[in-house]
């Protein structure tokens, strides 16, 4: 009984050994995800031994892809980790300069706001021209004229527009990198001079050339308007220009 049995086995799961005998080949049937030869030797012993060596077989094979799977789910984990950190570093990226420039909005609204003082009847400003709520010259798109009424809710709304365009030029012209004091300041002077004015004036100049002292010096010299065919410095004026002077200059924690 010492003859040499093989068994040709596809497949991972046990069949069914329905007989062994001397020189005797079986085919026990497995699922097709895997195909390997396994050869057993039959020792002189009851046929238990047979099934015994095949299990241990098949318990092996699941063992290996037990840990093959559970390495593959670790991998998985740890590249669902990596995204997720990297999808946070991300989210921080974007959203900290929204954050900082929503910041910087609300900042300049509040300062224009208390500089300019709200009416809801048009007025005539100190240059001529006819303004309405926050000093805005325009409503709704339109030029405003004398009689004209707006609500301060819609003032704001509107000034709040003005600001952001207005500091969205600054940022796209500046060649310097401007704090969040530096472009309020700069925001709130466009806004009563234009930003025409601001891009060619002296202050500007100099602020690109990286002078940031000389340019602060410039805010003072801005403190005069047309009054009987000429310029004199108005107090409203020099108060203004000395506030944003001195908030250009305010460092940033």
């Amino acid at each position: 009984m010492n003859n040499i049995i093989y068994f040709v086995i596809k497949g991972l799961a046990l069949g069914t050994i329905a007989a062994i005998s001397t020189s005797t080949s079986l085919t026990v049937p497995f699922s097709e995800t895997k195909k390997e030869t396994v050869f057993v030797q039959i020792l002189p012993s009851p046929s238990t031994s047979v099934t015994t060596q095949l299990v241990e077989t098949e318990t092996s094979d699941r063992n290996q892809n037990s840990v093959e799977l559970l390495q593959e789910q670790d991998n998985h984990n740890t590249d669902l980790e990596k995204n997720s950190l990297a999808a946070v570093k991300q989210t921080k990226y974007i959203r900290k300069p929204d954050s900082k420039r929503e910041f910087t909005l609300a900042k300049t609204v509040t300062l224009v706001k208390e500089l300019e003082g709200f009416r809801a009847s048009a007025y005539v400003d100190t240059d001529g021209t006819v303004v309405i709520g926050y000093g805005m010259p325009q409503m709704a798109g339109k030029k405003v004229k004398l009689g004209d009424r707006i609500s301060q809710v819609q003032a704001e709304t509107d000034l709040t527009k003005k600001l952001q365009e207005i500091q969205q030029q600054i940022l796209a012209t500046a060649t310097v990198e401007l704090n969040s004091n530096q472009l309020v300041a700069l925001s709130s002077f466009a806004f009563n001079v234009g930003v025409e004015s601001l891009f060619k004036s002296t202050l500007f100049r100099k602020l690109n050339y990286g002078d940031s002292f000389g340019a602060a010096n410039e805010f003072v010299r801005w403190n005069k308007a047309h009054s009987n065919g000429r310029l004199v410095p108005f107090a409203g004026l020099t108060r203004r220009r000395l506030m944003e002077k001195n908030l250009f200059l305010t460092a940033v924690n």
